[in-house]
C-alpha cells in the first residue's frame, strides 16, 4: 500500500537578497548534515551528494521551478537522514528493499515543523514511492526524481569509466520504467546521458564544491530566529537516535548559556552558546546507534569511533560562513585544560573560554542524566566529580566554582528542559510506532 499525502500549505525555503549571504547559509548547514551520514560507512561515501546533484540536474531538465529545484537539491542531501541505525543505513544500498518508507517518515516528522521544510519534508517523506503505471502520482513529482537518482545512485559506482558505466546500466534502469520510475523523469535521464560533464562531476573528488556552488549567493540564508530554530532540528536528529541521548543537547545548551549569563559574557554570546551546545554532538550522526546505546563498557576500537564524534562536528561546522567561533565552542567540548582531552588535546592556554564553558556544560549534564550503561548520578556525586575535575586540571575551576554556587537553581533548570524535551521525544516515538503498527 502506498503511503497518503495528506494536504499541508507550501512553504517556499528562505532566500537572502542578491549577493553574499549575510546570515547563516542553510545548504552548508544540510551538506554538513549529509557529510555526517555518509561517514557511518565508505559504502555510503558521497551517496547523498551525488542523489542531490543528480536530482537537481534531473530538475533542470524537466524544467522544474526554482523552488522545486531546492526541494531536490536539499531533499538529496537529507533523504535518508531517518536512517538510524547502521543497518538501516546498509539497507538503504539495496535496489529494492523490505519497509523503504520507515526512514523516509522519520525524516519527514523531524524536518515537518520547520517552516522552510514545509514542502522539502513531503518530498523527503515519499521518496520511496514507486510510480507503478501511475499510482503513484498522488505524491510530490520532486519525490520520484529524488527515488530516481537515489536508485542510480545505488547501481553506479562513479568510480572507473563513468561515462562508459552509465551507458551500461542505462538497459537496467529502463526495464523499471513504469513500475518503479516515472517515464518523463527516465527521459530526462536519457537526455543526460550525452552531457558528458554530468557523469564526470559525479566522479569528481570536488562533488561537494560542485553541489555546494549551484546555489548563487544569497540564496537559502537563514535569519538568527531560523537559525536557532533550525538547530532545535538538529538536536532533536542527533539525540532522537537512541532514548539515553534524546534530552542531553538541550539539557548543555541550557547549563551552556546559563554559565555564559553567570561568568558576565557579553549578551550577544549568550545565544550563540546556547546553539554550540544543540549542536556540540552533531558528530554522533556518524557513530552507528549500537555504540551509543551498548549497555556494557566499550571495546578499545568501539572507544575509538565514539570519540572521534567531536572531530566530525569540527570538520562538518567549521568551513560553514559565520560559524566559525560555534564550530570551535561546539567541538572542543571534550578538551580538558590539562591537554588530556580530545580531539586535539589543547590546554586551558588554547582553549576559548567559551570552548571551556561547553566542557563543564557538557559534564554536568551527562553526569545528571541516565546512561546505557549506569543510571543519573546523585546530586552530591556530581558535585563531587565536578569538583574532583577541577582541582586535577581537567576542568576550567572558575567556571565549575560558578556552576556549584548556583548548582540547585541550574540542576533544576535543566531538568525543566530536559523534561520538556523528553515528552518531544516520547511523542516522536509514539509517531513512529503508529506509522510502523
Amino acid at each position: 500500500m502506498l503511503p497518503v499525502m495528506e494536504d499541508r500549505k507550501v512553504t517556499y525555503l528562505v532566500q537572502g537578497n542578491r549577493g553574499s549571504c549575510h546570515g547563516i547559509p542553510l545548504l552548508g548547514f544540510v551538506l554538513c548534515l549529509a557529510e555526517m551520514a555518509d561517514f557511518v560507512d565508505h559504502r555510503l561515501f558521497e551517496h547523498h551528494l551525488k542523489v542531490a546533484y543528480l536530482a537537481f540536474r534531473l530538475g533542470e531538465v524537466l524544467r522544474l521551478s526554482e523552488r522545486s529545484l531546492w526541494n531536490l537539491l536539499l531533499g538529496g542531501l537529507l533523504h535518508d537522514i531517518g536512517a538510524f541505525s547502521y543497518q538501516e543505513r546498509l539497507d538503504a544500498l539495496h535496489f529494492e528493499f523490505h519497509n523503504p518508507h520507515r526512514h523516509a517518515f522519520v525524516a519527514y516528522t523531524l524536518l515537518r515543523d520547520f517552516d522552510p521544510f514545509v514542502s522539502l519534508a513531503e518530498v523527503i517523506r515519499f521518496h520511496h514511492v514507486p510510480w507503478e503505471e501511475g499510482r503513484g502520482r498522488g505524491v510530490p513529482f520532486e519525490s520520484h526524481v529524488v527515488h530516481f537518482a537515489d536508485r542510480v545512485s545505488i547501481v553506479c559506482s562513479f568510480r572507473e569509466d563513468p561515462l562508459g558505466e552509465i551507458w551500461e546500466k542505462e538497459p537496467f534502469l529502463r526495464s523499471f520504467v513504469p513500475r518503479l520510475f516515472h517515464p518523463e523523469i527516465f527521459e530526462a535521464f536519457r537526455k543526460l546521458l550525452s552531457r558528458d560533464y554530468v557523469w564526470l562531476d559525479l566522479a569528481s573528488s570536488h562533488l561537494r564544491r560542485i553541489v555546494h556552488d549551484l546555489v548563487p549567493p544569497g540564496k537559502l540564508c537563514l535569519n538568527t530566529e531560523d537559525f536557532l530554530r533550525f538547530c532545535r532540528i538538529i538536536a532533536h536528529l542527533i539525540d532522537f537516535r537512541s532514548a539515553f541521548t534524546a534530552t542531553h543537547s538541550a539539557g548543555v545548551a541550557y547549563v551552556a548559556r546559563r554559565l555564559g549569563e553567570l561568568t558576565g559574557l557579553p549578551r550577544g554570546k549568550h545565544e550563540l552558546l546556547f546553539a554550540a551546545g544543540l549542536l556540540h554532538d552533531l558528530g554522533k550522526i556518524a557513530i552507528p546507534v549500537e555504540i551509543l546505546e551498548k549497555p556494557g563498557p566499550l571495546t578499545e576500537k568501539e572507544m575509538r569511533i565514539m570519540k572521534s564524534h567531536a572531530y566530525y562536528t569540527f570538520a562538518a561546522l567549521s568551513w560553514i560562513q559565520n560559524l566559525k567561533d560555534i564550530a570551535l565552542w561546539a567541538s572542543e567540548h571534550h578538551e580538558r585544560c590539562n591537554g588530556r582531552g580530545y580531539p586535539f588535546g589543547r590546554t586551558k592556554e588554547e582553549l576559548l573560554f567559551e570552548s571551556r564553558v561547553m566542557a563543564v556544560a557538557d559534564v554536568f549534564t551527562a553526569l545528571s542524566e541516565d546512561r546505557p550503561y549506569r543510571p543519573a548520578l546523585r546530586p552530591q556525586r556530581v558535585r563531587e566529580i565536578l569538583e574532583d575535575m577541577a582541582a586535577s586540571g581537567g576542568l576550567d575551576t572558575d567556571i565549575v566554582a560558578m556552576l556549584l554556587d548556583h548548582f540547585d537553581e541550574i540542576r533544576a533548570s535543566c531538568r525543566e528542559v530536559q523534561e520538556q524535551s523528553a515528552l518531544e521525544y516520547a511523542a516522536f516515538r509514539q509517531e513512529i510506532v503508529r506509522f510502523a503498527g
